[in-house]
Parts: C-alpha cells; sequence; structure tokens
C-alpha cells in the first residue's frame, strides 16, 4: 500500500508580512498544494495523509471548495485528515460543517475515530483539535489491533503545549505507521514506525532547509507490516541563512556588493537572514536601512565590533576617563574576555560615545 503524508500546509497564511513580497508568499503555500495533489495524480497513492493544520486559522467556506476542489481532482486517492492546533474546530464553523468528497475522510471528533479503506486492507486511526492546546499526551496509550490490517496513527503534535510525544512508543504500539504533524522541520523513521514530514512550504523565517512530503509504502508480513519511508522536496522559495565575514576593508558598498553577489547565486527570490562577523573600521557603522535594499533580506544582524588597538587605546588614556571606562570592562585589557554579546555590544557603544567626544585639548570627554 503506498501513501503520501503531509502536513503543516497553513493555506490562508501569509508570511512575512510586511515586507513587499508577503503577498507571494501567501501564493506559494497555494502553489505547495497544488503541487502536492499533483504529485498524487503522477504517483497515485491509495492514501493521502493529512496530519494538521491544512488550514492556518478557521477556513472560510470559500478556503475550504477550493481546497476540496483538488482533493476531488485525485478521486482514485482516499484522503483522510484531521484538525491541528491552528484550524482547531469550531462550534458552528464553516470547517465542522463542511461536506468533503466522496474520496476525503475527516476524522473531526475529539476523541480517537477510525476510517477502514478494505480495498487496501488499511485502517487510519485519528482525532482533531477542538481546542488550541492540548498538554496530556493522548496519544502514549494508544495500541493498534492485531486483524491482519495496516493500521495507521493520524496525530499531530509534539511539544509540551500540543500533545506531548514519545516516539520510542510508536514502534511498540502496533500500529503500521503514525503520520506525525506539528513539527515543521522534516523527521522520520522507518524502525520508529514515524514521520514528520515538516511543512509544505516554509511559513516563516526559521524554517531554513528542504520542505516537502514523505512518500510510503506498507508490504505485509506476518506483524505490521515492512515500512520504507522517503523524503520528497517540493520546488520552493526557501529562506537562507547568509553570514558575511567583514574587515577594516569592508564599506558600505564593498558589502552591498557581496550580498547582491550571494543573492544572486542562491536565487533573487528567496529570503535571506543575514548576519555580519567580524572586525570593522572603528569610524565605519552599517547602514542596515541601505544594504537592505540589496535584495529580500527578512533578517538583519550586526554582530561587527570596531578593530581598536586596546592595548594602545589603554596606554593613551591611562589616566582619563576612557582609561577607566575600558578597565571596568577588561581588567586585563582583553577584549576577548567579553564574550557576553550584550555586554560586548554596550561596551564598544560606549566607547564609541567617548571617543567621539574626546577633548584632545584637555583630555576629557
Amino acid at each position: 500500500m503506498k501513501f503520501i503524508h503531509a502536513a503543516d500546509i497553513h493555506l490562508g497564511c501569509q508570511p512575512d508580512r510586511g515586507f513587499p513580497w508577503s503577498k507571494e508568499r501567501s501564493l506559494d503555500l497555494l502553489s505547495a498544494f497544488r503541487s502536492l495533489s499533483e504529485a498524487c495524480q503522477e504517483e497515485k497513492p491509495e492514501l493521502l495523509l493529512i496530519a494538521g493544520d491544512l488550514f492556518h486559522r478557521q477556513p472560510s467556506l470559500a478556503e475550504l471548495k477550493e481546497a476540496n476542489g483538488l482533493f476531488s481532482g485525485i478521486p482514485d486517492t482516499f484522503v483522510v485528515l484531521i484538525a491541528g492546533n491552528h484550524d482547531c474546530l469550531r462550534p458552528g464553523s464553516a470547517l465542522e460543517e463542511f461536506s468533503w468528497a466522496p474520496n476525503v475522510s475527516f476524522l473531526s471528533g475529539r476523541e480517537v475515530e477510525t476510517v477502514s479503506f478494505s480495498e487496501i486492507k488499511t485502517v487510519v486511526h485519528g482525532f482533531s483539535y477542538h481546542a488550541r492546546e492540548i498538554k496530556e499526551p493522548l496519544y502514549d496509550g494508544l495500541t493498534a489491533p492485531k486483524d491482519g490490517n495496516f493500521h495507521i496513527l493520524l496525530a499531530h503534535g509534539g511539544d509540551g503545549t500540543h500533545i506531548p510525544i514519545d516516539k520510542k512508543k510508536f514502534a511498540a504500539s502496533g500500529f503500521s505507521y503514525t503520520a506525525l504533524g506539528h513539527i515543521h522541520k522534516p523527521e522520520f523513521s522507518e524502525t520508529g514506525r514515524y514521520g514528520f514530514p515538516g511543512s509544505l512550504s516554509p511559513v516563516d523565517l526559521t524554517e531554513t532547509g528542504a520542505h516537502g512530503y514523505l512518500q510510503g509504502e506498507l508490504t505485509q508480513d506476518d506483524g505490521a507490516g515492512t515500512l520504507t519511508l522517503r523524503f520528497v522536496p517540493l520546488p520552493s522559495r526557501s529562506y537562507i541563512p547568509c553570514q558575511v565575514k567583514v574587515t577594516e576593508k569592508t564599506t558600505n558598498q564593498t558589502l552591498f556588493q557581496t550580498l547582491g553577489r550571494f543573492m544572486e547565486q542562491y536565487g533573487a527570490s528567496n529570503m535571506y537572514k543575514v548576519t555580519l562577523n567580524g572586525r570593522r573600521a572603528p569610524e565605519l557603522s552599517f547602514n542596515e536601512e541601505y544594504l537592505r535594499t540589496a535584495g529580500r533580506i527578512i533578517s538583519f544582524r550586526d554582530n561587527t565590533v570596531p578593530s581598536y588597538n586596546m592595548e594602545a587605546l589603554l596606554k593613551s588614556h591611562r589616566n582619563d576617563l576612557i582609561g577607566d571606562y575600558i578597565a571596568s570592562f577588561l581588567p586585563d585589557g582583553r577584549e576577548e574576555d567579553l564574550t557576553d554579546p550584550v555586554r560586548r555590544q554596550a561596551f564598544y557603544y560606549g566607547l564609541n560615545a567617548l571617543l567621539s567626544n574626546f577633548d584632545t585639548n584637555t583630555g576629557e570627554s
């Protein structure tokens, strides 16, 4: 029995809100969902599992009809889905009352429900969220019957406030496979008999790396079946870390050019998490607003420090306020002793202010 397992599609989400490209990012999620449907048309799995958070929030009737239209376009694939913490069921909501296509089964109950597919000797178990948080480990005690069928647990959770899970228990539970959602990074184990496909397309800047779905196959043996799994990445815009080492020779213009070349190499339509490291010229500061115009920079962090000759500074200012200030932070005159990043930045901000206001005639700041 072949299946495709996806989760955390988050239709209706608008990633990178406030940035010029945000509207495009919301369309990326729709495109990824369409690609999932096309994969089912091509691969023809018997089962498509959606492990929660198909929607980013309570969906409208129009959004439900759009999703259902894609599901109805793969009539030879059984679709089973649950609601996660983002699209948890609300009384009287459009999601609660919606009538899905004949090939779609929505396990909407608060407690475990099952849907059986005799044609493929498979039973899917699961339940939906009816609240944004569930702190009890509700999956820990579940076990699969031994009746010759494949038994799949469709589940959503994995942290302290969204159904904590014990992955070691899945292999011992008797389920042929536990199809998980909620964690947005891919993680799977054939021996552990579980998988997180991760988000189908990234929804925020923390979600670097590949995104897609899990493709699996179960073959019958005397027990829960033999499981094979593989991760299938989908083409998608990505959040890419960009670490730049600066030197005393680096200027805003040379840095702008470096960022531009990096983004051209990895794709101008991707989003970049820029971090500057190293030692810059003391008289220079980097203009974040200007540098952001180099491309789609979603985050910008300047960890650089001015390249002062601390030994020379201490010698020149041993009897004034600047010398006292340096000594208060660096009793031994060693910059490497400033290991705390907040304290280090505070030290350099203060030192820059003192030096910029230093009167060489009076020796005072």
